[in-house]
């Protein structure tokens, strides 16, 4: 009857908490454990959306009116999602570490005697962990947003507020925030992933001052002999004289044929 009382039906609460300043690039990504850079919703929001893309160069050849869709990249995914601010005391206020847990929860409540939930002060918490410029890190901080299943790691894109419900001074009572989030990943990872390094996948460069296609087919081959199928599949004419910041694209190559 305990455990009943204690875990069973819990309802879990969405936790955003912020990592640790990654000072130099190599440190290992570390979320940090103090309470200040967590916040715990006091509403689950209704829903949450996973938003995937993928992006293409359509950018024709001079003279051509339309272009192959090639590949550019695949950033990870967004996530976005409202949820509220409540202080007019329809929403009990959260009781702390036992908020998980209803019955301790409720009890510890009762013995405080409740507490005031404060939206402003409560806005302020929730923008120190995702909003605020770290100093550090020159940019706001990245966070890990969990929930149930969802865990995901990425830097807050966007955040709009809506007030509503007023006192009398003016102070809101209520406020409904939509977030989006955008994926992040550490370059390490995200390298071994992507294993950019192999010949058999597309690869998108942009030309840089002193670059020809037989050095740029060299990076990304290891051998220059490929120019010309480059140039080809560019429909690059004049491949000797390569325009600054323009995009050439490398596909994959069969290095047995040769």
């Amino acid at each position: 009857m305990l455990d009943n009382l204690l875990g069973g039906g819990k309802l879990e609460k969405m936790i955003i908490r912020a990592y640790k300043p990654q000072v130099n690039a190599d440190d290992k990504p570390e979320l940090s454990d103090a309470e200040e850079d967590k916040y715990m919703v006091q509403v689950n929001p209704e829903t949450y959306q996973v938003n995937y893309t993928i992006n293409y160069d359509r950018q024709p050849a001079m003279g051509n009116s339309g272009s192959e869709a090639r590949y550019a990249s695949t950033p990870p995914p967004a996530l976005e999602f409202d949820f509220l601010f409540d202080g007019t005391g329809v929403i009990p206020a959260p009781a702390g570490p036992l908020d998980n847990v209803p019955f301790a929860g409720a009890v510890a409540d009762l013995l405080s005697g409740g507490g005031e939930y404060d939206v402003m002060t409560e806005l302020q918490k929730f923008a120190k962990v995702v909003y605020d410029y770290s100093g550090d890190e020159h940019r706001p901080r990245q966070i890990q947003i969990t929930w149930g299943k969802l865990v995901f790691d990425g830097v807050l894109s966007s955040l709009q507020l809506t007030y509503k419900l007023f006192k009398a001074d003016g102070t809101p009572l209520r406020a409904e925030a939509k977030a989006s989030f955008d994926g992040a990943i550490s370059d390490t990872l995200r390298e071994q992933q992507e294993k950019n390094n192999s010949p058999d996948l597309t690869h998108k460069r942009t030309v840089t001052a002193g670059d020809n296609l037989p050095l740029m087919t060299q990076r990304i081959y290891g051998t220059p002999a490929y120019y010309l199928e480059v140039a080809r599949v560019n429909k690059l004419f004049n491949f000797r004289k390569l325009s600054e910041g323009k995009s050439i694209f490398f596909p994959p190559v069969d290095k047995t044929k040769r």
